[in-house]
């Protein structure tokens, strides 16, 4: 008993690792991908990034709270849907690059925004926990210094590098989400050495709770994204892409001996499959806030 429960340990702290850096790059990429000019734009459009709030932070954890309420989903994926619904600013790596002049909210000003903002609010997602039974063993102050390290720290360190030297910043942010991705890989393979026997007890009936909060989470951006349609296409799918990396890393931190965190992968793979379904239907990007705006102001 003692030799496997070392190498549990051992690679639980590597997976731990992996998701810090991981949760920690990505963010500092966002940051340095911000110009000036992208906060301004957030300013001057108050209430789409009220929407965008609104959809986020009030109408996805509303339903990850009634599908986590359920007695039909397992435990362990109630406790991985309440962490995907209420923390968002999720980033798609499958998104194209968009392009803006700054005068108008995008997707990248509103997942900078939306992350600041799960990584301010996250620790209290504890708070939801005990309906649900399943058992959190990292303390609220313990969920309030990864958040801080790994979410805002980052997110507002490259904001700072981007506004003091834009040419390195932008060399910068580029390798961050290539360091990202490869340490992305990395927690995915060392979490499921660890706990492989977890995937089995998801269950159908996971799957289609996950999918039920994919496709809410959509809806609600969509349905609160405002007049213009290639407004309510830009916040579905940002609405959609929650954070999956925070909620990776305070599954691994708060649920060390339960399979939450296999849970969220699960939702990794079915918003990459999800996308690229899409893809192959034909609809291989959504137009940006500011090709939104202007097609809005001919009609």
């Amino acid at each position: 008993m003692v030799i496997p429960e070392l190498i549990f340990t051992v690679f639980w702290a590597v997976s731990l690792t992996m998701a810090l850096l991981f949760v920690a790059a990505r963010m500092l990429a966002v940051g340095l991908g911000i110009e000036p000019a992208d906060l301004a734009a957030l300013r001057r459009e108050p209430g789409f990034v009220a929407r965008a709030l609104l959809a986020n932070f009030i109408l996805v954890p509303a339903l990850g709270v009634a599908l986590a309420g359920m007695t039909w989903v397992p435990g362990q994926v109630s406790a991985a849907i309440l962490l995907l619904a209420m923390v968002a600013g999720g980033v798609d790596f499958f998104a194209p690059t968009e392009k803006t002049d700054g005068t108008r909210v995008d997707s990248a000003a509103l997942i900078f925004a939306l992350s600041l903002v799960s990584g301010l609010i996250s620790p209290i997602v504890r708070l939801f926990f005990q309906p649900i039974g399943v058992p959190l063993k990292a303390s609220f102050w313990r969920m309030v210094d990864v958040t801080a390290l790994t979410v805002v720290v980052p997110l507002l360190v490259g904001v700072l590098i981007r506004w003091k030297a834009p040419a390195a910043a932008r060399v910068l942010a580029k390798a961050m989400t290539l360091l990202a991705i490869v340490l992305f890989v990395a927690v995915v393979l060392t979490t499921l050495l660890i706990k492989a026997p977890a995937v089995a007890d998801i269950g159908a009936k996971g799957v289609v709770a996950m999918l039920i909060l994919m496709a809410g989470a959509a809806l609600a951006g969509w349905l609160v994204g405002g007049p213009s349609r290639e407004r309510r296409a830009l916040l579905a799918r940002v609405t959609v892409m929650r954070n999956v990396g925070l909620s990776l890393l305070l599954a691994i931190v708060a649920f060390p001996d339960a399979g939450v965190d296999v849970a969220v992968l699960l939702f990794v793979v079915a918003a990459i499959a999800a996308r690229l379904l899409w893809r192959l239907a034909g609809w291989t990007s959504v137009p940006s806030m500011p090709a939104a705006t202007g097609s809005s102001r001919k009609l």
